[in-house]
């Protein structure tokens, strides 16, 4: 079946709208618009600052300052700025505000008594100007250097735009995409359930300029039916850093079968990368390993051209010729061109499933009892396809020094087959009550050690939810977190305009902190186990002693009361 699709996605800007986000910079990229990330696409464009923080962030367009973000993680501190063409624009990880957004903020974080806030504005709020200086860049949230991320979205979807495609923003870039590997699966399906053979690689070389071979000179020999997966990744002018591939096309005997395009996407569909791509290939490569085939639970919004789902269908003898195109987002292309054949029958790829195989189906509720200690419940949406699910007791005995071990391991599945939505893992198990209020899941790695994995004990049961097939059990986590002041207590810091604490957690990790000076509730900065306390902004002054209390919790309720004095 040929699919055609004709979704919004195309939706044009116009690039002439809009200016360049940042002042005083070089002008290079470290992230393009829908790069593979862990269980997502890149919804924005990353601008280089320098190596450095403190770069003059402007307003790109007229508009208002429509929503105000300020956290620990994600997007750190960020602007959202509503424009009057119907677009959003999005400035992430920035170091600090304008001067009235800012003391709106701060203000706000005391009304709440919370450090973490996420705002909207009134329109005529923060009114802003064209090219006018809205914050400074940073490297605030989950970010692993100084940039600023930055978005248009459609303000109506808040779906967000390609803007390198769209030539919003022009990076200098004449490279054209990198093709590095060829894997080949046949696939046919049992019981209703798409079975791949194991891969088989292929090494590819240059052979000119823009276009690829096969090192293997003789045709590939294929099944009667089966699909590609291509690692290919793009580089720009100037720049060490690896990107995404914007558009890949195949051809097989001159007639094209498959098309992938990421213009843009509502954030529903984000993690629709697990099935775009060759998720145990994708998880541990920098580059995009994309698969040239549509999973039953992937939707056809990412693919302009889909024939018969991706799947190359080849009579044994049979020579077919196929053709890849990689495109970036700048308009750069290479191609990959081979051969292929049809193999004997008998050495085609049969797939079976053993008789008592546990079947889950992408498009329906599933529930399963492995004993009567676990069950899993899988929502219908959760899988890419169906499958057939290993569930049993792990041979793995879960082990640590900071948490006490309250049951076996238990296999749901395993890590290389991805999930779009969180799963149900149920434990029931008695458990002593003294240790039922820090009773948690745990996942377990292949050396038994245990790693948080959430839910909460009640009942005789524990109810949790993850978003990773694995091993998981029951442990409980009685360790309160550690508070360490980066200063002695009682010390003179008159000379300091702020002072650190720093908080480590054995297992669960830093749920809440709150911080008081006075007996009166302050704000902090919370970033990779640190906290600040801005004291100028707070106004401690007055050359005296002040009492500071810090409370900590942990994800199991586990707390930690630190109290202490300083001078300022």
């Amino acid at each position: 079946m040929l699919c055609i699709a004709t979704s919004a996605f195309a939706q044009k800007l116009d690039a002439d709208y809009y200016v360049y986000p940042l002042r005083d910079v070089a002008g290079y990229y470290s992230a393009n618009f829908g790069e593979m990330r862990p269980n997502h696409f890149h919804s924005g464009t990353d601008f280089k600052t320098d190596g450095v923080e403190g770069k003059s962030v402007v307003a790109v367009a007229d508009g208002y300052v429509s929503r105000v973000l300020y956290s620990p993680s994600g997007y750190g501190l960020a602007l959202y700025v509503a424009h009057p063409n119907g677009t959003i624009s999005v400035y992430g990880h920035l170091s600090r505000f304008r001067k009235d957004i800012a003391e709106f903020v701060f203000a706000e974080r005391h009304r709440q008594q919370r450090s973490r806030i996420d705002v909207e504005c009134k329109p005529d709020q923060f009114i802003v100007k064209q090219g006018e200086e809205i914050a400074k860049s940073g490297n605030t949230g989950s970010s692993m250097g100084p940039h600023l991320h930055f978005e248009i979205r459609d303000a109506g979807t808040h779906k967000t735009f390609n803007i390198i495609a769209q030539g919003v923003i022009k990076p200098k870039d004449k490279i054209s995409p990198y093709i590095m590997k060829l894997h080949y699966f046949e696939v046919d399906s049992v019981r209703g359930v798409p079975v791949h053979s194991e891969p088989t690689t292929y090494a590819i070389y240059k052979s000119a300029d823009n276009t690829y071979r096969t090192k293997q000179t003789t045709p590939i020999k294929v099944g009667r039916k089966g699909y590609f997966v291509v690692e290919c990744s793009d580089r720009k002018d100037d720049c060490a850093n690896t990107y995404g591939v914007y558009n890949l096309k195949a051809e097989v005997d001159s007639t094209r079968y498959f098309e992938y395009r990421n213009d843009g996407f509502t954030f529903d569909l984000s993690r629709y990368c697990n099935a775009v791509s060759w998720y145990p290939q994708q998880r541990k490569s920098r580059n995009e390993v994309m698969r040239m085939a549509r999973l039953q639970g992937c939707p056809e919004s990412f693919y302009p051209v889909m024939t018969n789902n991706g799947l190359i269908r080849t009579a044994a003898a049979e020579q077919r010729t196929i053709k890849i195109t990689a495109t970036d987002d700048c308009g750069n292309s290479s191609t990959l061109s081979f051969e292929v054949v049809g193999k004997p029958d008998a050495e085609c790829f049969k797939p079976t499933l053993s008789p008592d195989a546990i079947i889950a189906e992408y498009n329906h509720d599933f529930a399963h009892k492995i004993d009567d200690r676990v069950s899993v419940i899988i929502p219908r949406g959760a899988l890419y396809e169906s499958i057939a699910l290993n569930l049993q007791p792990a041979s793995i005995e879960p082990k640590s020094e900071s948490v006490k071990i309250l049951s076996p391991a238990y296999t749901i599945h395993n890590g290389d087959t991805p999930l779009h939505k969180s799963i149900g893992v149920v434990f029931t198990q008695k458990v002593a009550e003294e240790l039922q209020p820090y009773t948690t899941m745990a996942s377990v790695d292949s050396s038994g050690n245990v790693y948080h994995a959430g839910g909460k004990y009640r009942h005789n049961r524990l109810a949790g939810r993850t978003t990773s097939f694995g091993t998981f059990c029951l442990v409980a986590d009685t360790t309160p977190p550690v508070v360490t002041p980066q200063f002695e207590s009682g010390a003179d810091c008159r000379s300091k305009s702020r002072i650190a604490l720093r908080l480590v957690d054995n297992f669960s990790g830093i749920a809440s902190y709150n911080v008081w000076i006075d007996d009166k509730w302050v704000a902090v900065d919370y970033s990779r186990s640190r906290v600040w306390i801005d004291l100028r902004a707070e106004g401690i002054t007055g050359g005296k002693k002040h009492s500071i209390k810090v409370v900590v919790k942990d994800s199991c309720g586990n707390k930690t009361v630190w109290e202490g004095n300083f001078i300022r």
